[in-house]
Formats: structure tokens, sequence, C-alpha cells
């Protein structure tokens, strides 16, 4: 459909290297010369701020792209010095050991998250990739999700950003779970190598996580 009809496809792929099974695809591979890639370096490298990103355009988008450049030119100014350094570090050197380490405590993270929450009041699907999740509470009596949200905030401490803040319908109480607070430094130097994770882990490195599902878990089983 798409070679047929000539579209051009962008697909943002900034979390790709963050999958938690070997078996991405990109659709650039079964649809190169009409798919422009997106991605950067803050997801996988951890560098959250370092906003350094890029556009693959194949060949046979050549005038879409010097349309770009010249668009960007007029538009934007260049990437700091440092960031530029870091990513010619980043995008040369073997960080293969850096990133299956992260994917493992991400993995490991996420799925903690899910199975604790997922109940008869907590929809929640099962993470992929990447460090969000979405859970939607089913038992809430709110207006809003973002009503919701500030309910959570206030009473347990927990801050999660409201489904609507995504474009989803604010009436359903749908919100976003960023399962990423713990000292990552630490986290990772620690769990080197081939050890398996287990709970003791996540609650010494991460009892931020422990903590605040059990403050979610707690505050759906009140409403």
């Amino acid at each position: 459909m798409l070679k047929k009809n000539g579209l051009v496809v962008l697909s943002d792929e900034i979390y790709s290297q963050l999958t938690f099974e070997e078996n991405y695809k990109s659709i650039s591979n079964f649809y190169p010369e009409g798919t422009i890639v997106s991605t950067g370096l803050s997801k996988w490298c951890g560098a959250g701020g370092w906003r350094l990103g890029f556009f693959a355009i194949p060949n046979q988008l050549k005038d879409l792209k010097n349309g770009l450049k010249t668009l960007c030119s007029e538009s934007f100014t260049s990437v700091s010095a440092p960031i530029q350094y870091a990513a010619v570090e980043a995008y040369t050197g073997d960080y293969s050991t850096y990133l299956k380490t992260v994917k493992k405590i991400l993995s490991f993270t996420g799925n903690y998250v899910y199975k604790n929450l997922k109940s008869n009041t907590i929809n929640v699907t099962k993470p992929e990739g990447g460090f969000y999740l979405f859970p939607e509470f089913t038992n809430t009596k709110f207006s809003s999700s973002s009503e919701m949200c500030k309910d959570i905030l206030n009473k347990t401490g927990v801050a999660l950003l409201p489904g609507s803040d995504f474009g989803l319908d604010n009436n359903k109480m749908l919100a976003r779970l960023s399962f990423t607070d713990f000292n990552g430094a630490s986290f990772l130097k620690n769990t080197l190598g081939s050890k398996k994770l287990d709970d003791a882990d996540l609650k010494k490195h991460a009892p931020n996580i422990v903590d605040g599902v059990s403050a979610l878990k707690e505050w759906s089983n009140s409403l």
C-alpha cells in the first residue's frame, strides 16, 4: 500500500535500542526508499537533556532532504559542542555491554511494576521496551484523568502524567507511569555481568519504585 501510493513514512525510532526482545525490525527494512527514520542518543544513552537527534533519509527523497536542510538552517542553531563530542563517542564506541545491562534493568523493573499493578481494578500491558507504562484505573469516580492524577499525587506522593496530555480521551482514567525513579549509575554498577536480578535487587537499588507501586495499589484498593 505504501509503495503503491508513493507515501512517505516518518518512523520515530528513538526507543528502538531499548526493546527487551531482540526481534525489533524497522519499517525501513521493508520500505527503505520511502522511509525517514528519526532517532537520537538521549534515550538509549540515559542522557536526558542531551538532545541530539537526526533523520536518516534515503537518497530517493533527496529533494525533501534539501528542503528540510534549508528550513532547519533558518530555524535552529547548532547543537552545543559538549553534546556533539558525546554523540561522536556514543556512535563510534562499543557500548553493547552497557546496553545489555540497561535493558536487563529496565525489563526487570518494568515487569515488576506490571505484575504488581495488574489487577481487577488496574489494566496494564506488559512492557516490551522503553521505560513507560500506561495503566488504566477502572474503579475511579473522577471526571478526568488530570483530576485523578492530582488525587494520586496528593494522597500517595506518586507523580503520573494524565493520559490526556498525550492526546488520549480525558474521560479515560489512563496515566503515563515512568519506572526510572532510581539511581541509574548505582543500579548499573552493581548489576553488571550475568547476575540475574531479583526483587531484593529492586528493593535495594530502586526502593522508590517498590514503594510507589505499593502506594498505587493501596490507593486503587481504597476507592
